[in-house]
């Protein structure tokens, strides 16, 4: 069985906490290259760490906040003008996907988006609770408790007989549990330390919920203030920009 490389080009909060890019995770197996959400600053993440852009088949989304998928903008922008692009691209996310990333490219570059392309891009809508496969990557998307509108993900893959789940944002649910069930890597978001809240999770929680969670191995990531501050007390694995894991 093949090893799958993982990389986290991008490992904190909305903030920028610890100085820290937003999240972007970057996985490579034999068949496939793709992007675990895209924020903002993603794109300098990536020109940092040495990942060609055009090496990625696809980018799938958590959530529509802007320190998870608006380095999308920079991506496409960067595809276009300078790394001349002709690969086909595949984003895949929540409800609305291609309507906010347009639009939101018409905020920032207005006009750039009826430009022509030399590639194709293909949107795709996941589903919560239906396992779908894109680009030869097995995605099952979960609810997450972030957003009001329920339009957000836990997402599940399999690429290359090999399980990574990412939490996304989001308070403690129990469909975390199914999940991280068995994952050989499960990256899990930590914005607080031990303070409860509905829409991010705790240090305190997961450490409690480590169980019923039954991941192989956990990394944390989107650590806000009070965490980072604590960062050399916590017994869980930490990620920091430009970590690579193998699993």
């Amino acid at each position: 069985m093949s090893l799958v490389d993982v990389q986290f080009l991008g490992c904190g909060d909305a903030f920028g906490t610890g100085g820290r890019f937003n999240t972007c995770f970057h996985v490579k197996g034999t068949k496939s290259s793709f992007l675990i959400d895209c924020g903002a600053s993603s794109l300098v993440a990536m020109k940092k760490f040495n990942v060609d852009p055009n090496s990625i088949d696809t980018i799938f989304l958590t959530h529509l906040h802007g320190d998870h998928f608006a380095g999308v903008i920079f991506f496409l922008m960067d595809a276009r003008y300078l790394a001349q692009r002709t690969r086909p691209l595949t984003i895949a996310g929540p409800k609305g996907v291609r309507q906010r990333i347009k639009d939101t490219m018409n905020v920032l570059y207005p006009g750039c988006w009826d430009k022509p392309d030399n590639f194709d891009i293909h949107f795709f809508e996941l589903a919560k609770g239906k396992r779908q496969t894109i680009q030869n990557i097995g995605v099952h998307p979960f609810n997450a408790k972030h957003l009001l509108d329920g339009n957000d993900f836990i997402l599940r893959f399999e690429i290359d007989g090999k399980t990574i789940t990412y939490s996304g944002d989001t308070g403690w649910t129990t469909e975390l549990i199914p999940a991280a069930k068995d994952a050989d890597l499960f990256i899990c978001e930590a914005f607080h330390y031990d303070r409860v809240c509905e829409f991010h999770l705790a240090y305190a929680t997961i450490k409690e919920k480590q169980n019923q969670l039954q991941a192989k191995t956990t990394v944390l990531t989107h650590l806000g203030p009070e965490t980072f501050e604590k960062i050399n007390e916590l017994t869980l694995q930490v990620a920091f920009d430009g970590m690579k894991i193998s699993v």
